[in-house]
C-alpha cells in the first residue's frame, strides 16, 4: 500500500465519520446492538474460526474473545450515552462570578485501530466499538496472522448496517500499517508488543497524533504463606499457560513466600505435568509452533546458560513449545528482562513483603500482578505499592472481562487506558464553554490597564494564596466579600441580579467515587428527579478528601439542595431491595433522618442578593 492509497481509505472513513458523530450516542448505541446480537447467533462459527486460525482451545475462543466483547458491547449500550453526555464543572468564583463552564465531548474523527493476532477478536472488536461509540470512524487494521478473523469482522459490521466505509478493515502486512500512520488518522489505538509499539509511537510522534498503547507485559504473582495454596497453584497454572502463554496479562514471574517456596514448586510441578496439552478441542493449551513468530526458547536457554534450573519439562527438546518452569533465574537473564509470549513460567522465592514488592517491581514492565493471601487489608497495601495499571488478589486474567474497569499498562506495556467510562473518554476530545452574560460593558481585566487595578489584584493575590492556616481558611470563606468591596467593577449592577451559593458539603470517611448534586427551587422533583433541578452536576471526590465545595450563582430566592456520594460514578443514586439509599446521602438544614425522604420544606433556604454558605453532611443511610 501506498501514501496515496491510504489518503483515498482515509478520505472515505473521513466523509462516512462526519454523518455518524452527528447521530446521537443513544441512536449510535442502538446500532451496535445490533452488532452485538449479530456476533451473538454466530457465536460458535465465530469461535471456530478463531480457535482454527490461532490455534487456541475452542472454549476459550468461546469465553476470552466472542462473550468478553458481547459484554463490553452491552456496558456501551447502557452507559455510553450517560458518560459522554455534557456536564457543568466547577470554576474559581472569586474570578469567574457570573460565568458558567461546560465540558462537552466529540470525537476525534477518525481512529487507526492495530489488532493483535492472540486475541484477534477481543482485542480488536472492543476498541473498535468504543471508537465507534464514540462517534469516530474506524480503520481496523488486523493482525496480518488472521486474515480469516479480518474478513469475518468486516462481514459482522456489513450485516449489522452500518453506514459504508465507516470501518474499514484491513490485514495486510507491516508496510500498509506505515502508510495509515503517515496518512495521519486523527488517533491511533495499538494493540501489540513493546518493540512495535515504540515503532508506531514514534511514527505518529513526528504528526501529533494523540494514540493509546496496549503492549506485553512481564506480570508477577505473589503468594504469601497465608493464602489458600490449592486455589493459588489452578490460578498461578492457569494465569502462566492459558493460550499457550499468548496472553499480555499472563503470569510470567511467580514469587512465593519462604516458608511455603518448596511445597509450592513441588505441587506446581505436579500441576503442570497434569495439563492437556495436544491440538485437539479437548486440550487445556495447544502447543507453540516450532516456526511460532513469539518462540521464547532463545530466551529459556540463555536462562539456562547463566544458572537457571529447568524444572519442568524433562525433555529439554520441548523446552518452551510445552509449559516450561524455571527457578534460580539471574535476574538480568533474557527471560525476565525482556518480553516473552509463551508458556514459561519463572519462580523465586522472597522473605517478607518489601522484598516481594521490590522483585516485582524490577521489571521494566507494568501490565498487570496478583497477590494470593488470605489478608485483605495486606492485599490492598501491597498493590498500592506495585507498579501495574491493575491487580487481581486471589485470581488472575478475568479481571480484563469487567467491561466497567478501566485497563492498561505502565512502563514499556504501553500507556493510554480503555475499557469502561476512561475508554470512551480516551477516544473522544474535551470542549470547554465559558458562558457568560453580556449585560456588562467590560471586565475588570480588560483595558485600560491602571495602577489602581494592578495595586487591588496584588493584594487579593497575596490575601488568596499567600496565607496559611486559619487566616488562609477564612480567606476562601471572606474572598466574595472582599471582592464585592475591592472590586466593584467586576460585580456591576445587573437587569437580573445574581448571588453567589457556597455549598460546603463534608464527605465520609475514605470517600471516593464523585459528589453528585442537585439545586431545587421549588418541591417539585426534590430530592432526587435530576431532570427537575435547576441545577446539577457531578464534581471528582480527591483522594483523602474530607470536605467537598460547590460553587453556584442563583437568583434571589427560595431552594433546597441534595447531595450524595456517587461512589461507583454510575451516576445515579443506588437503592437496595426497600428503596434505602446504598450510597451516602445529604440535604441542605441536615435534618434528622426519617421513613421515606426529606421534604422540600425542611430543607429550604433563603438566598438574597448577598453570598451564602451552607454546610451539607454526608450521612449513610441505616
Amino acid at each position: 500500500m501506498n501514501l496515496s492509497t491510504s489518503d483515498q481509505i482515509l478520505a472515505c472513513a473521513r466523509a462516512a465519520q462526519a454523518a455518524w458523530a452527528a447521530i446521537p450516542v443513544s441512536r449510535r448505541c442502538a446500532i451496535l446492538g445490533d452488532l452485538r446480537r449479530e456476533i451473538a447467533l454466530q457465536c460458535e462459527s465465530i469461535a471456530d474460526t478463531i480457535a482454527r486460525e490461532t490455534s487456541k482451545p475452542l472454549l476459550d475462543a468461546l469465553s476470552g474473545d466472542v462473550l468478553v466483547t458481547l459484554e463490553h458491547l452491552r456496558y456501551y449500550e447502557s452507559y455510553a450515552a450517560r458518560i459522554l453526555r455534557s456536564r457543568q464543572i466547577g470554576k474559581p468564583s472569586f474570578f469567574f462570578r457570573g460565568a458558567r463552564f461546560e465540558k462537552s465531548f466529540e470525537p476525534h474523527g477518525v481512529a487507526l485501530i492495530f489488532g493483535p493476532s492472540n486475541y484477534p477478536f477481543q482485542l480488536t472488536v472492543i476498541p473498535l466499538i468504543t471508537a465507534l461509540a464514540a462517534g469516530n470512524a474506524v480503520i481496523l487494521k488486523c493482525s496480518e496472522r488472521t486474515p480469516e478473523t479480518a474478513a469475518l469482522i468486516a462481514k459482522l459490521c456489513a450485516r449489522a448496517n452500518l453506514p459504508p466505509n465507516l470501518v474499514q478493515v484491513l490485514h495486510d502486512g507491516p508496510e500498509q500499517s506505515v502508510a495509515l500512520i503517515d496518512a495521519r488518522p486523527d488517533f491511533i489505538f495499538f494493540t501489540g508488543s513493546s518493540r512495535h509499539g515504540q515503532q508506531v509511537a514514534q511514527r505518529a510522534a513526528k504528526q501529533l497524533i494523540p494514540m493509546i498503547l496496549e503492549l506485553g507485559g512481564k506480570d508477577a504473582s505473589l503468594v504469601f504463606a497465608d493464602c489458600h495454596l490449592d486455589r493459588a497453584i489452578e490460578g498461578i497454572c492457569y494465569g502462566a499457560f492459558s493460550n499457550a502463554g499468548r496472553v499480555c496479562i499472563a503470569v510470567k514471574r511467580a514469587y512465593i513466600e519462604a516458608s511455603i517456596y518448596d511445597d509450592f514448586l513441588a505441587r506446581l510441578k505436579q500441576r503442570i505435568m497434569k495439563l492437556r496439552v495436544d491440538t485437539d478441542t479437548g486440550a487445556d493449551f495447544c502447543p507453540l509452533s516450532k516456526n511460532s513468530q513469539s518462540d521464547p526458547r532463545a530466551q529459556v536457554e540463555d536462562a539456562l546458560s547463566r544458572g537457571a534450573t529447568l524444572r519442568w519439562p524433562h525433555d529439554r527438546a520441548a523446552v518452551a513449545y510445552q509449559p516450561t518452569l524455571l527457578s534460580d533465574v539471574p535476574s538480568d537473564a533474557r527471560i525476565l528482562t525482556e518480553e516473552s509470549f509463551g508458556p514459561v513460567l519463572c519462580v523465586a522465592s522472597f522473605r517478607d513483603e518489601a522484598e516481594a514488592i521490590a522483585l516485582a517491581n524490577a521489571s521494566h514492565f507494568g501490565l498487570s500482578s496478583s497477590i494470593w493471601t488470605h489478608s485483605q487489608a495486606r492485599a490492598r497495601r501491597i498493590a498500592a505499592q506495585l507498579s501495574a495499571g491493575s491487580c487481581s488478589v486471589n485470581d488472575v486474567i478475568r479481571a480484563i472481562a469487567n467491561p466497567h474497569a478501566p485497563f492498561g499498562g505502565n512502563r514499556l506495556s504501553g500507556y493510554g487506558r480503555y475499557h469502561g467510562p476512561e475508554g470512551l473518554l480516551s477516544f473522544s476530545r474535551v470542549r470547554t464553554i465559558m458562558l457568560t452574560s453580556d449585560r456588562r460593558t467590560r471586565e475588570i481585566n480588560w483595558f485600560p490597564f491602571n495602577g489602581r487595578t494592578r495595586g487591588q489584584l496584588a493584594s487579593l493575590i497575596r490575601f488568596r494564596h499567600a496565607t496559611t492556616g486559619l487566616v488562609g481558611r477564612l480567606s476562601r470563606i471572606l474572598m466574595p466579600l472582599l471582592l464585592s468591596t475591592i472590586l466593584p467593577m467586576a460585580f456591576a449592577a445587573q437587569s437580573k441580579p445574581q448571588a453567589h451559593l457556597s455549598i460546603d458539603v463534608h464527605l465520609t470517611p475514605h470517600a471516593r467515587g464523585e459528589l453528585a448534586y442537585l439545586i431545587f427551587a421549588s418541591s417539585s422533583g426534590f430530592p432526587g428527579e435530576r431532570e427537575k433541578a435547576l441545577r446539577q452536576g457531578f464534581l471528582p471526590i480527591p483522594t483523602n478528601a474530607q470536605n467537598l465545595r460547590i460553587d453556584a450563582d442563583l437568583p434571589p430566592g427560595t431552594y433546597a439542595v441534595s447531595v450524595y456520594e456517587d461512589i461507583n460514578s454510575n451516576h445515579k443514586l443506588d437503592h437496595n431491595l426497600i428503596g434505602i439509599p446504598r450510597e451516602p446521602v445529604g440535604v441542605s438544614n441536615n435534618p434528622p433522618a426519617r421513613f421515606g425522604p426529606p421534604h422540600f420544606d425542611q430543607c429550604s433556604f433563603h438566598l438574597g442578593e448577598t453570598s451564602k454558605i451552607i454546610t451539607i453532611t454526608l450521612v449513610r443511610a441505616s
